[in-house]
């Protein structure tokens, strides 16, 4: 195997498949980067860590073609600390020799043959615009629940209609929601790793102004991205039927500018701390936030605003209502709450995007 090729471009390219490197040095194949130089001056570059595969092409001039498996960071690091000169590269079955202006090192070689084989992607087929699935996926996202006890938490839901597709995740404490104009061949649903579906959205947003291709089948879901294809296993299980949490109406409204509310909420939540709230008192002139620890002291600000309905005070975990308002869109948001009992709904100026925070139980007051 020998090519040569520019040290930008296969420095990026690296760094770009490190993205379903292993971590764990028991299974050391896993670790590498698998790399297939073909005689059309094409280098294939693969990596899995058995859950995440990630995939790029990039052009090379290729000499001669052949397989070669390298520890990934290793080389990842090497290729990115030369000088701006060609890169050649030759591999036989032991080791990698690198040259680059006055650089010249090599590396020992992984067994190629215990990388695990590869499936071609296939499946219901979606193509979606990259820069709103970018967007889509750091809104919704953010919502997915860390606690592995749940495991269907942890993912991200995905229906996918003729219409478009709708992004869904929730940690039982709040919701988010946001549709996606898409078209496909056929109607699916899956739910994605969190992270494996972040990855997909950064790689989408180096690219917005391309286009994602999804392959949903019953087991994986692929996301193509201009030379770049990442594949990741699907979660197994029922997400929650999040439809019915979604009031048909509102009572009361607050619509507010959505950077004034937000440096509030922050502020006033620097002194919230494990379960104490912020409680957000909603009245005709806007919202009064407060928040007090006995250890820490107390904070108020009150943000001018048009509040349409009744009096009306609830708590909410500031964090949580942090991540909403900063995940919708547009100069200006929309608070809708019922009572301190129901979920608070926030969407942003268009009405793709809908997250519903649970509020915190206020004590009852003392008679």
């Amino acid at each position: 195997m020998k090519f040569r090729c520019d040290r930008d471009a296969l420095s990026e390219a690296l760094q770009t498949v490190q993205r379903g490197v292993s971590s764990r040095p028991g299974i050391p194949a896993l670790t590498g980067v698998l790399m297939e130089a073909s005689d059309g001056g094409r280098l294939t570059l693969t990596t899995t860590d058995l859950e995440v595969s990630a995939r790029l092409v990039i052009e090379v001039q290729v000499q001669e073609a052949g397989i070669a498996l390298v520890p990934a960071r290793l080389l990842g690091d090497t290729i990115k600390s030369l000088s701006d000169a060609p890169v050649e590269f030759e591999a036989d079955r032991s080791q990698a020799r690198i040259r680059c202006a006055a650089y010249e090192g090599s590396l020992r070689l992984l067994p190629a043959e215990d990388f695990p084989g590869l499936q071609d992607p296939s499946g219901t087929r979606v193509s979606v615009e990259a820069g709103s699935f970018s967007e889509a996926v750091s809104q919704v996202g953010r919502a997915a629940s860390r606690d592995e006890a749940r495991p269907v938490l942890t993912g991200v839901l995905l229906e996918v209609s003729r219409e478009g597709v709708v992004l869904v995740a929730t940690d039982s404490y709040r919701l988010s929601i946001r549709d996606l104009v898409a078209s496909s061949d056929a109607e699916a649903k899956a739910i994605v790793p969190e992270r494996a579906l972040g990855e997909a959205g950064r790689a989408a947003g180096a690219n917005e102004k391309g286009t994602v291709e999804l392959l949903v089948d019953e087991s994986r879901v692929s996301f193509r991205i201009g030379d770049l294809t990442l594949t990741s296993r699907l979660i197994e299980g029922e997400f929650p039927n999040y439809r019915q949490l979604l009031p048909e109406g509102h009572e009361s409204r607050l619509t507010v500018s959505r950077q004034q509310l937000l440096d509030a909420v922050r502020r006033v939540g620097l002194l919230a701390r494990d379960t104490t709230p912020v409680r957000v008192e909603f009245n005709a002139l806007g919202a009064r936030l407060s928040s007090s620890s006995p250890d820490l002291g107390q904070a108020v600000e009150t943000v001018e605003a048009r509040y349409e309905g009744e009096d009306l005070t609830v708590a909410f975990n500031p964090q949580y209502l942090a991540d909403g308002l900063t995940a919708a869109t547009g100069e200006s948001v929309r608070l809708d709450v019922r009572d301190g009992l129901k979920p608070g709904v926030v969407r942003g100026d268009g009405d793709e995007f809908t997250y519903l925070v649970m509020p915190v139980r206020l004590p009852a007051p003392v008679s």
